[in-house]
């Protein structure tokens, strides 16, 4: 099923990142977000999410006769461009995520003949505007969801009976051990100039009078006068309203007036709210009637409890003296009594705290909110309606289903040549389509794989100046031979998704990088030696090798990214949004050794661009030992700046490498990297990895987790971190941990899901060796 979710505006608040979540979490609709550009559909991109960019108008509440008919015109203006926008799109429900957003989409019931849901997340008007909205409600037909009890009483129940529902907000968990909550609070303490050892009340949330940042102000400072070593931080900012930057300044003025300002930190708006409550040790929530109050879940679930007021839906949440107080909205002195004992009391604040998390995890997920919203939407007549005229489902795939697998060469062996075989044991029976193959350099599960090359095969020495060719693999892609396979999976960092696909056939590419010769010219040319009248022909042919490689993503029926910064890439070149799915890391051949030797590790191909020449002239400059494995063009340079604790080994055997992986302090990582493989399987024999802050290793490496950052391709950068490195303030077995949630399984499931959805059909063998399908 297909529901337009619909939103007013595209900036981001608590209601709009309660949309994504649910959206992202559920399970047996497709959804696609009508809002204005802006943040919210640049938010829903990134997660994936279908977006339609749709005009539209925020009208606001006045008793002036003329605002009020404006703001009603507006709303109309904007609720008839909307119906027209979604009717054009194949849609079965419309799921309004505000009050406005479900009264402009039913206004126009009778123009898109959608049911329509509202998601009522503030406190319904009263009077007889609340009359008039409890009207359109029944007369359209219309269902409510509010997010907590007083959401729902503002409406008639007799009169909306079976089409009102009460669905609690849900938080994303996101369980961080020990370890990684000492590191937040250690670093997030230290970016706000806050003490280690104090203690830190937080209050989240809009800048606004009817948030009463105030009050936690006024607390804070009877706090600290009665002994405590406290600090506030007041997170978020104030926006929508200019009443609301006045009110800002007016805290500010306030704080300086009781003489705490050097002990409260305006943060402004920050994205990593998980982060600062597992940073703070209480949470102050001084609304005066808060219709839910997400950040309340946000905070419990990483056992940080909550001083809050006992209005709106706050109660429903907190449980009084068991994972949390409440007090009287306004009562500063309740608040500032009962977030004493709690800041004087470390155990009872710690019980709190785990009776906090637990509440979250029983009663406020996100996987639970998005399941009782298929429910509802299972309730609508018309969806029932359509689920009865649907036709029966597609018969499972079984052997007639044809896959082919296209690859750019193989005639190196790398993470790219990895993924290859991963996708041969997936589909052993899948031949593999590819330029040119050097037969020696092949991986083992490759050896006996179907592998048609193309006429560039027979070119004199193609395999050794493999790149000079590089304007003819467009014609050779072009001239595979596809027809008859219903699936076609490329694993391309240039060519290989331009191949032929059948009309009607399904093309999935998982990209590890926009063509690197259309799109960086002077790093893919770096290690070419040609003459510098051949570079500049070569140069000539970028842009035709652009428009071609643009065309042919066009084309592809899905495209997969290996890493953020590829997605990135891939939206900056071809204009699309792409998946992200981590290549497979074969973890389980690794193990943990905890002891380390005095060494650091390179494992690489010995080219420029890798900047080896950081990590081996770093080390000679501390005098540190580095043992340098891999074998490249850039070797006889490297051995030349390479001081006396610099060793190169060379290529060797995949048993050696994991020798000498198992006994490292850490393997250096200095260059800007589409993912890096060698990271994690250095992580999956427990030892931590020092990386250039910059590409592939923003997905892999977690500070003080399993590794560490430098943040300048400077050998002084390298060096700082290199003089400070200490193995015993990492833990080998949760650097594996790390690791294993990158193994091949989670890969192969992931693009079974993608074929899946493509195809309608399942496709992936249960196991390798096998070429079973199921439904």
């Amino acid at each position: 099923m297909n529901v337009a979710f619909y939103n007013h505006t595209s900036d981001v608040s608590g209601a709009e990142i309660s949309l994504l979540l649910t959206a992202r979490h559920l399970t047996d609709t497709t959804p696609v977000i009508f809002a204005p550009e802006g943040e919210l559909l640049e938010r829903a991109r990134e997660a994936d999410i279908a977006v339609e960019p749709v005009e539209s108008y925020r009208a606001r509440m006045s008793k002036n006769p003329l605002k009020l008919a404006a703001g009603m015109l507006g709303m109309l203006k904007s609720g008839f461009r909307f119906s027209r926008a979604v009717r054009k799109k194949q849609v079965h429900a419309i799921h309004a995520n505000s009050l406005r957003a479900g009264m402009m989409a039913s206004l126009f019931t009778w123009h898109h003949g959608l049911p329509v849901i509202w998601h009522v997340r503030d406190m319904p008007p009263g009077g007889l505007m609340g009359k008039a909205v409890n009207l359109l409600a029944w007369m359209s037909g219309s269902s409510v969801i509010g997010i907590s009890e007083p959401v729902t009483q503002g409406f008639a129940r007799k009169a909306l009976a079976g089409r009102l529902h009460l669905i609690h907000n849900g938080v994303e968990l996101k369980e961080m051990n020990e370890r990684e909550k000492r590191h937040h609070r250690h670093n997030i303490r230290e970016e706000l100039s806050t003490p280690q050892k104090a203690k830190v009340a937080a209050i989240i949330g809009q800048i606004t009078p009817w948030k009463r940042q105030e009050d936690a102000i006024e607390a804070a400072s009877r706090l600290w006068e009665n002994g405590h070593d406290v600090y506030l931080w007041i997170v978020g900012e104030a926006k929508f309203r200019q009443e609301n930057i006045e009110y800002e300044i007016a805290l500010r003025n306030r704080a300086e007036e009781l003489g705490i300002a050097h002990r409260v930190r305006f943060t402004g708006f920050r994205k990593d709210v998980m982060e600062i409550c597992a940073a703070a040790d209480l949470l102050f929530l001084c609304s005066d009637n808060e219709p839910f109050g997400r950040v309340i879940i946000e905070a419990m679930s990483q056992g940080v409890p909550v001083v809050g007021t006992r209005a709106g839906g706050v109660p429903e949440i907190i449980e009084d003296g068991e994972s949390g107080f409440l007090y009287e909205t306004g009562h500063v002195e309740q608040l500032v009594h009962l977030a004493g004992r709690l800041l004087a009391d470390d155990l009872q604040r710690v019980r709190m705290g785990r009776n906090a998390a637990d509440r979250v995890k029983a009663l406020f997920t996100i996987q639970r909110t998005a399941a009782r919203v298929e429910e509802v939407y299972a309730t609508l007549p018309a969806i029932q309606r359509q689920a009865r005229a649907l036709p029966a489902p597609a018969a499972p795939a079984g052997k007639g289903q044809k896959v082919a697998i296209v690859h750019d060469y193989l005639n190196q062996m790398g993470g790219a040549e990895r993924v290859v075989g991963v996708l041969h044991r997936m589909y052993p029976d899948a031949p593999i389509f590819t330029t040119i193959v050097d037969r020696d350099k092949l991986l083992p599960e490759l050896q006996d794989a179907d592998i048609r090359t193309t006429w560039m095969q027979r070119i004199p020495g193609v395999n050794k100046r493999f790149k000079l060719f590089f304007w003819l693999y467009p014609f050779a892609v072009s001239s595979m031979n596809l027809k008859g396979y219903d699936v076609v999976i490329s694993s391309s960092s240039a060519y290989g998704k331009g191949a032929p696909v059948d009309e009607g056939a399904v093309h999935i590419c998982y990209c590890h990088t926009p063509m690197r010769f259309a799109w960086d010219f002077n790093s893919y040319m770096e290690a070419v030696k040609v003459p510098s009248l051949v570079r500049t022909a070569a140069r000539m042919l970028v842009m035709p090798l652009r428009l071609w490689d643009k065309a042919t993503s066009r084309k592809v029926t899905q495209i997969i990214a290996n890493s953020t910064v590829v997605k990135g890439r891939i939206e900056e070149h071809y204009g699309k949004d792409a998946l992200v799915i981590f290549p497979p890391v074969n973890v389980n051949r690794f193990q943990v050794e905890p002891e380390s030797e005095d060494f650091f590790l390179i494992v690489s191909r010995l080219v420029s661009y890798k900047r080896i020449d950081l990590a081996v002239e770093a080390c000679s400059y501390t005098g540190q030992k580095l043992v340098v494995i891999g074998d490249g063009p850039d070797r006889s340079r490297l051995e030349a700046i390479a001081g006396p604790s610099v060793t190169f080994l060379g290529r060797l055997p995949d048993e050696e490498v994991e020798r000498y992986m198992k006994r490292c302090q850490a393997l250096l990582f200095p260059g800007f990297e589409d993912f890096g493989i060698t990271p994690l399987e250095a992580n999956a024999c427990g030892k931590p990895v020092i990386a250039f802050r910059k590409g592939g290793a923003l997905d892999t490496v977690v500070p003080g987790l399993n590794g560490l950052f430098f943040d300048e391709q400077t050998i002084e950068s390298l060096a700082d971190v290199l003089r400070s490195f200490n193995s015993d303030q990492f833990d080998p077995a949760e650097i594996r941990q790390h690791a294993e949630a990158f193994e091949e399984t989670r890969f192969i499931q992931e693009l079974e899901q993608v074929v899946q959805d493509a195809t309608g059909k399942r496709v992936v063998p249960v196991k390798f060796g096998t070429a079973e399908s199921n439904a």
